[in-house]
């Protein structure tokens, strides 16, 4: 059934930060935003996120006397990239991600005091709003709402409506199988990733043989295949946030998550029982050393003194049903997980003998992070790379217009966040999902409005 079509100036595919941002920021320069979302609840992942925003020569790392730029962070991310990554899309995300924290806060969220480094830099640029994903959300959706936006929920984006060589609105779905026509001076394409389209991941990730996926379960890649239909250029597919490692067959992050990603004086061993980095790397390195890997599996050893210093989880649950395994010795843990014994016990002694020694000879971990495992009961925790969702998509421009094959925009498209290309080769620090995507979300509504 077709309810009465509706008329807007931009309409936004997913109601997650960059929907969000670009709602706001419409509202402000005076546009009608529409913003479609199938789940009966805005944000999508950024509801599990941490609430990380990557910005360089801010006001809070004036206060702390941390010296930085606009120009460091542009740096360090085209140079994390082998500057593969596009230098004019690096460019705005930088340059405008400092303003981007204060047009935040003049929205009504609010900053912690404290900025941490991340990534491959001793630079500390890493913000954190207070509340998280879930706060950073709820005010986008409460502040886009008051400047006059028509947030749809349970309403999906099913295909582009376009008149020649234009894009023109979209045709919606609602949860009751109506049909919305929605007609648009433009429409961005803010739908996040396809981390849950098996045949999509399966195609085009580089992780090919075992990992853990845990981005929500309706990443499906609707923004790819409705950029696809208007002829777009799409690239990066291969791209993803791979972010250390998790135990296979999870669904979502829990504490034991944490405990995992957090911690870096845990040993990992491979399936061959050897040890293969220094496992406080940065967590991309960690996932991609990790996946080349056999099988691309390794363990996470523990002793108890390790365990019970774990502020998160105990195992215990795990342990019960047998997915972390216990036992008293190297060679019974060894035997427990599969693993050859002989390497396997070789190995710890290598590792405790450098740990008591404060020297790592085999991979440089550094002598804080070196805890010798000598109180039993022992642990080992099945790893495969943990991923949360992919950066492919359409080709953007510097104003978040979508670009066919030739370079030229394709009129009336815009796109901005996980489901564009052009900012990613790994994953160069956390805080850089949230503010990329809010910032091009703004820039798409920007640009609309200059061409009125």
């Amino acid at each position: 059934m077709a309810q009465p079509s509706r008329q807007a100036d931009i309409v936004f595919v997913g109601a997650g930060s960059a929907g969000l941002s670009g709602a706001v920021r419409a509202g402000e320069l005076g546009l009608k935003a529409v913003v479609l979302e199938k789940l009966g609840s805005c944000g999508g992942d950024t509801l599990i996120a941490a609430g990380f925003w990557l910005a360089g020569g801010t006001r809070f790392q004036r206060a702390l006397g941390i010296e930085d730029s606009a120009d460091g962070l542009y740096r360090y991310l085209m140079e994390y990239s082998s500057y593969r990554c596009r230098p004019d899309l690096i460019r705005v995300l930088a340059d405008r991600a400092a303003p981007n924290l204060e047009w935040l806060e003049s929205q009504g969220l609010t900053f912690q005091a404290d900025v941490h480094a991340h990534g491959t830099t001793s630079v500390r640029r890493v913000h954190q709003n207070v509340g998280m994903g879930p706060q950073y959300v709820k005010v986008m959706k409460e502040r886009a709402e008051q400047l006059g936006a028509e947030i749809l929920l349970k309403t999906g984006a099913k295909e582009l409506i376009l008149e020649g060589d234009r894009v023109a609105g979209v045709v919606a779905e609602t949860a009751a199988g109506d049909t919305i026509d929605i007609r648009a001076r433009g429409v961005g394409l803010t739908a996040g990733g396809f981390g849950k389209n098996d045949e999509w991941v399966g195609e085009h990730l580089p992780f090919k043989s075992r990992y853990t996926m845990v981005c929500a379960g309706w990443a499906r890649g609707d923004g790819v295949r409705m950029a696809r239909q208007a002829g777009a250029d799409i690239a990066d597919l291969d791209a993803c946030i791979a972010y250390k490692a998790e135990m296979p067959d999870t669904a979502g992050l829990s504490m034991r998550s944490f405990y995992l990603l957090l911690a870096r004086d845990y040993v990992v061993v491979n399936q061959l029982g050897e040890r293969f980095m220094d496992e406080s790397i940065w967590n991309a390195h960690f996932a991609h050393a990790l996946n080349v890997q056999p099988n691309a599996t390794a363990y996470a050893v523990l002793d108890e003194t390790m365990r019970t210093a774990n502020p998160f989880y105990d195992f215990a649950k795990e342990v019960e049903s047998g997915r972390v395994k216990k036992a008293g010795t190297f060679a019974e843990l060894a035997r427990a997980a599969g693993l050859p014994a002989d390497a396997f016990a070789a190995t710890l002694d290598r590792y405790n003998a450098g740990a008591r020694e404060g020297q790592d000879r085999e991979f440089g971990k550094a002598a804080g992070l070196l805890r010798p495992l000598e109180n039993p009961p022992y642990y080992a925790v099945e790893l495969v790379p943990l991923i949360l969702n992919t950066v492919g998509g359409p080709r953007i421009d510097a104003r978040a217009r979508v670009l066919g094959p030739g370079g030229a925009p394709v009129p009336g498209l815009y796109a901005a966040g996980n489901n564009t290309a052009g900012f990613y080769d790994s994953y160069p620090s956390t805080g850089m999902g949230l503010q990329m995507s809010s910032i091009f979300g703004q820039v798409a509504a920007e640009h609309l409005k200059q061409t009125l």
